[in-house]
């Protein structure tokens, strides 16, 4: 595939790496005249309103505000979008997804009013994107597009959407161009992301460090921007680097969650099983995203300390139907928890191919890959790996499953080829499948 240019100048370089709710202000490209430009500077001042309310650091007593708002006034459009951004900032300051149904009740109200209907669509959008529904993200996008060229914002919505089904260039595209319109941690998040996918981790760890040069008013922006950098450090097997970049993250802004995550993730993987225990036991008291408790199991696994990691496992499968609950699909998510723990690995398969016919990004090929491989359908694994390495990523998990595929189609020197891959790319890059490859490795 040929690639785009993502902002390769010197003028410019989230998840979901992490990307803030705004994804970027609205910025100031080349705008037409009369009720269009009316239009935007009135989505502006919202908009405005928005970071000015969620810089003040307390999200959840600007939310009670926004409620006694609409409450008193039922048809306040302004009010109505705000709460609804607001409540989808909540909804990753604390992981509950029930946060995301009332972002779109509110949006769906705001949205009657025609003044306010293209900025409904734009966080309606984000809001489709966040539950993993990107095949409803895109008409929404275009809609706000339609409406305001210069939205930066839709332009985030839009590219994240067409990144998850697989429609790379296209999404790099609407990422340099939300980053050309709106200069911002959220935009150069995701050409950070974008440069990461395509097996550029150094130039993409540069776009946010111009990132956080930017004035950035709400400091869980920055908070997230260092722990981007901490991602990306730590995909690379640069744990110090890692460790410092989260360090960072939670001198921007004390106490962030996804900070201490990073760390205990840090301490896991230099096998410092007793820190990383206690501090994912802290980060899953206040944040219990699957993921977070995943690796919370794994560690204590990996600790030796099996029935804490059964109970850690149990939790997992409670917070994700409460995530369907509200919304999100999260067919890709358990098939792969499912496959990498050795449960229901048939159903596992059916999930998988439902997840890459949804949305067939590369990290769904991949889990597709894995699930064929766990089934020993290994023929069929190999393409759908094929797909998952086409854009040149440096994933050393990906490595590993296709090493594992190697393995199953009887080719030991092609499969210790793939281990020796994951390895020079990321020597700690799972608690389980580490020390597989290492021992297959040799």
């Amino acid at each position: 595939m040929k690639r785009t240019r993502i902002l390769t100048g010197a003028a410019v370089a989230i998840v979901t790496a992490v990307v803030a709710v705004l994804g970027g202000a609205f910025g100031g490209g080349s705008g037409s005249v009369g009720a269009r430009a009316q239009s935007t500077g009135r989505d502006k001042a919202v908009l405005g309103s928005l970071l000015s309310g969620l810089a003040e650091g307390d999200t959840a007593g600007y939310v009670r505000r926004l409620e006694r708002r609409v409450d008193r006034r039922p048809h306040d459009a302004n009010g109505l979008i705000l709460l609804g951004f607001a409540y989808q900032q909540r909804a990753r300051e604390t992981g509950d997804p029930r946060f995301f149904s009332l972002s779109e009740r509110a949006l769906s109200r705001g949205r009657l009013s025609s003044a306010t209907k293209a900025l409904a669509d734009t966080a309606l959008a984000g809001l489709a994107v966040s539950r993993h529904r990107f095949a409803a993200a895109l008409p929404l996008a275009r809609a706000a597009l339609r409406a305001n060229p210069s939205n930066g914002t839709a332009y985030g919505a839009l590219g994240d959407a067409l990144l998850n089904l697989g429609r790379y260039r296209k999404a790099f595209a609407a990422y340099d161009r939300m980053a050309e319109l709106s200069p911002s941690v959220g935009s150069y998040g995701r050409i950070a992301n974008a440069r990461e996918l395509t097996g550029r981790p150094g130039v993409a760890a540069e776009a946010l460090r111009l990132a956080l040069t930017l004035d950035v008013p709400v400091r869980e922006y920055r908070a997230a921007a260092f722990v981007q950098l901490g991602n990306i450090a730590l995909n690379m097997g640069r744990l110090g680097r890692a460790r410092r970049a989260y360090a960072n993250a939670r001198s921007a802004l004390p106490g962030y969650i996804h900070a201490q995550a990073g760390l205990a993730r840090v301490a896991a993987a230099r096998g410092d099983y007793r820190e990383a225990v206690v501090l994912f036991g802290r980060v899953v008291d206040r944040l219990p995203l699957p993921q977070y408790v995943i690796w919370q199991g794994d560690t204590l696994r990996a600790a030796g300390r099996r029935r804490e990691a059964r109970r850690a496992y149990a939790l997992v499968r409670a917070t994700e139907r409460i995530q369907e609950a509200n919304g999100v699909r999260t067919e890709l998510q358990t098939a792969i928890f499912d496959l990498d723990h050795g449960r229901r690995v048939r159903d596992a398969l059916g999930r998988a191919r439902e997840a890459y016919g949804r949305a067939p990004s590369i990290d769904a090929a991949d889990g597709l890959a894995w699930a064929l491989e766990r089934n020993g359908r290994c023929s069929e694994a190999l393409g759908y790996s094929r797909r998952a390495l086409r854009l040149g990523t440096r994933d050393a998990l990906k490595f590993f499953h296709r090493g594992m595929i190697e393995r199953c189609l009887d080719d030991p020197a092609e499969a210790r080829r793939w281990f020796q891959r994951a390895l020079e790319a990321n020597p700690h890059f799972s608690l389980l499948w580490t020390p597989v490859t290492r021992r297959y490795a040799s």
